[in-house]
């Protein structure tokens, strides 16, 4: 029961802490208690007019997967660099990609591969941070946990600066928060705060989610009847922060519970089996799916995380199985999923819409390491150079940008670091990579430090 101390005016009106925490469970979705200040934009040259993405999907190929074995190939380099793979044509004349990605080289039409990334941390948690917020992490090369100070993920800056206009968040996380032991660095809100961190689905949510869609009307009233409650006392709260940004959390939480197409992205049973098929009945797939059905709803930002049951590091190939892991199951994955969302998006007249970003924190050594005792075989972590492939959103189709030298050891031209895919995205979602917000502690900061690749609008 809601309680309130009213014994005489010099108490006045005040909320227990019990009651306090009784309505912090309310939060069904796990969105938890909001006890941080919202920053607010500062300057800057405003929202953009020239965004084409309503949508962004961010595919995570954690662990840094090798550009030599996908969208850059160096067939002519010495047997110790170029690996055992072939390349073959794509639909893009004179462009070629990786033989196990067929599907994607019949739609080179539809996607720029960008070839020439690079930035200077080899940590898998600093590397993941700055691939999602767009800035090196302050303890570079060092896997560190997720802090208060962090820049946020790009969703957060879109909640912030651009929210969505219906009931659905800014920004999902489907598939599993990546790093969990450390925090889900660079998956945060950062110094934005709780209330602007992305909505995370783990892997085993999805039933849970679906179970809340059935949560009785009265009990969802009776929810949003405590909170309406909160708000009439308002006025004798005035003061305290902390309740002020509880009850916005809690509209929050139930906005999500009252958004029946959000909750419903997720019921892959409405789709058809052949549209599960050709994403692929396995995680990658699934989770590409629920993306388009998140874009559909209307969700700005979502993230697919790559990560297979047991958390173990997908992409991460040190050693000699690299070439078996790739052959089968990492590339022929990535190609049926990957293909079936562009088809996917094309057809519903998605795409122009929607941009897609596919590619991880930075790629993989451009030999192949035999001279470790014991040899390993393998790559080892590589952010001097590495590929991503574009689509959507405003991206120029059928290109590449970028090059790379004989070895895609560094970039031969046009080089260009995360924080500028970060400015172009920032760019295409509307939102002005120029913008400064204040933190939690009141200080002006930038939300981007990169500048807008031209070449790729």
């Amino acid at each position: 029961m809601l309680s309130f101390h009213t014994a005489n005016k010099r108490q006045g009106n005040c909320l227990s802490r019990r009651a306090m925490l009784r309505v912090g469970g309310l939060s069904a979705l796990g969105l938890g208690l909001a006890e941080r200040l919202v920053a607010t934009s500062h300057g800057g040259s405003g929202v953009s007019k020239r965004g084409h993405a309503k949508s962004v999907i961010f595919v995570t190929l954690y662990g840094g997967p090798p550009q030599t074995e996908t969208f850059d190939m160096k067939p002519d380099a010495p047997v110790e660099a170029r690996g055992p793979f072939k390349p073959i044509a794509t639909a893009n004349p004179g462009v070629q990609i990786c033989e196990y990605l067929p599907r994607l080289a019949k739609l080179a039409k539809r996607y720029t591969l960008a070839r020439s990334f690079s930035h200077a941390d080899t940590a898998h948690a600093a590397s993941l941070y700055t691939h999602l917020t767009g800035w090196p992490h302050r303890l570079n090369n060092q896997n560190s946990p997720a802090s208060p100070l962090d820049y946020p993920h790009y969703g957060g800056v879109v909640s912030l600066l651009k929210p969505p206009r219906g009931r659905v968040p800014a920004c999902a996380i489907v598939g599993g928060q990546i790093l969990p032991q450390f925090g889900g660095i660079g998956q945060t809100g950062g110094f934005l705060g709780e209330l602007h961190a992305p909505w995370v689905l783990q892997k085993t949510a999805r039933r849970q989610l679906l179970s809340q869609a059935g949560v009785p009307r009265v009990r969802i009233d009776g929810r949003r009847n405590l909170v309406q409650t909160l708000q009439a006392t308002r006025r004798a709260l005035e003061g305290d922060r902390n309740v002020a940004s509880f009850t916005t959390a809690q509209q929050r939480a139930l906005q999500l519970l009252d958004a029946k197409g959000f909750v419903q992205a997720f019921d892959h049973d409405r789709e058809s089996p052949q549209v599960r098929d050709a994403y692929g009945r396995f995680p990658l797939g699934q989770n590409m799916l629920s993306a388009r059905r998140l874009v559909e709803v209307g969700v700005p930002v979502v993230q697919v995380s790559d990560i297979p049951p047991g958390g173990e590091q997908h992409w991460d190939l040190h050693y000699a199985n690299i070439f078996d892991r790739l052959k089968n199951p990492l590339l022929p994955r990535l190609d049926q999923s990957v293909a079936a969302l562009l088809e996917d998006l094309e057809q519903r007249g998605l795409l122009d819409e929607t941009l897609v970003i596919v590619g991880g924190e930075f790629g993989r050594t451009p030999w192949i390491d035999h001279l470790t005792d014991p040899p390993q075989g393998g790559r080892q972590h590589w952010p001097n150079c590495y590929s991503m492939l574009l689509a959507g959103g405003g991206i120029r189709a059928g290109e590449v940008f970028g090059k790379s030298d004989e070895l895609s050891a560094y970039p031969a031209a046009q080089k260009v670091g995360p924080w500028d895919l970060g400015a172009t995205l920032l760019h295409l979602a509307g939102v002005d990579p120029q913008a400064v917000v204040t933190d939690r502690a009141g200080q002006l900061r930038r939300i981007c430090r990169g500048s807008v690749i031209q070449e790729l609008l």
